[in-house]
């Protein structure tokens, strides 16, 4: 695969080489090599967005996106409902609300590291899957991701739609590297509540799908993330749009129970350096 290229080192930049080729015109034997490329590595934190201390944008001024860094985030607003999809960003860290009023609150003890994070939606009655495009190739590095206060506080409690988790649950995010043609070429898979048996960190590096558990004390354990918790993006390589599709273990007749939400902050790619 291609990506494994870019799986040596990156800091704060990295340099990447192409092979020499060797040039016979005029009978020179010239041998010419190609520039070397030189990478930035940019974290996309939100900071360049605003907002009022402790609330959020929905894409209710129906401008079906907003921008964070080198990405561009989509959203979709039905004004006639009131409701959204896709993508919203937001500042809301409340522990105490419940139910719907949470889907902008992320159940962290901080909000993020600049105060602002974007939220996932997945509508699927749009239906409307969180999409991230980017406006040059990338080379994906790593992002962190939590959960809402609305979907932690389902899963852990249940409520009128949806059932407490127990042993055999699972809710996770999986993450697809989509081609210009709409073809998901490669996923990897992001739990956020796994409460599976038997079950410890198992990291393919270079397979088609990443599963990515987390263990506590050394030791193999349900988990409900309750804080903002990074996971590597590295082995979907270079991307220029992503999807985040939500599924859990809870479904019924009408599709998933439980609330189909996530927070992502610090989404870590690299660029090629500019001049």
């Amino acid at each position: 695969m291609t990506r494994k290229l870019f799986f040596a080192t990156f800091a704060a930049a990295s340099v990447v080489a192409a092979s020499c080729n060797k040039n016979d015109e005029a009978d020179n034997n010239v041998v010419t090599c190609p520039s070397v490329i030189v990478y930035d590595t940019v974290a996309i934190d939100f900071s360049d967005l605003a907002l009022a201390a402790n609330s959020h944008w929905d894409g209710s001024d129906s401008s079906g996106k907003f921008a964070g860094g080198k990405a561009v985030f989509l959203n979709s607003y039905n004004a006639a409902c009131s409701s959204w999809g896709g993508f919203a960003y937001s500042n809301q860290n409340d522990a105490s609300a419940t139910g719907i009023t949470a889907q902008f609150d992320v159940y962290t003890a901080t909000p993020s590291s600049s105060g602002i994070f974007a939220v996932g939606y997945m509508d699927a009655f749009t239906p409307t899957i969180p999409t991230v495009t980017f406006d040059e190739p990338v080379v994906l590095q790593s992002a962190d991701f939590a959960l809402n206060t609305y979907a932690y506080k389902s899963m852990k409690d249940g409520d009128g739609f949806s059932k407490q988790f127990t042993t055999g649950d699972w809710y996770k995010i999986t993450v697809k590297n989509v081609d210009s043609s709409g073809v998901a070429t490669d996923s990897l898979e992001v739990y956020l509540a796994d409460f599976r048996d038997g079950k410890s960190v198992f990291v393919d590096d270079w397979g088609e799908s990443q599963e990515v558990h987390l263990t506590l004390f050394g030791e193999t354990t349900s988990i409900l993330v309750n804080n903002w918790t990074n996971f590597s993006l590295a082995p979907l390589g270079t991307a220029t749009k992503l999807t985040f599709e939500v599924s859990s273990t809870d479904n019924g007749p009408y599709g998933m129970n439980t609330p189909a939400y996530f927070c992502m902050d610090n989404l870590v790619v690299c660029v090629p350096k500019k001049d």
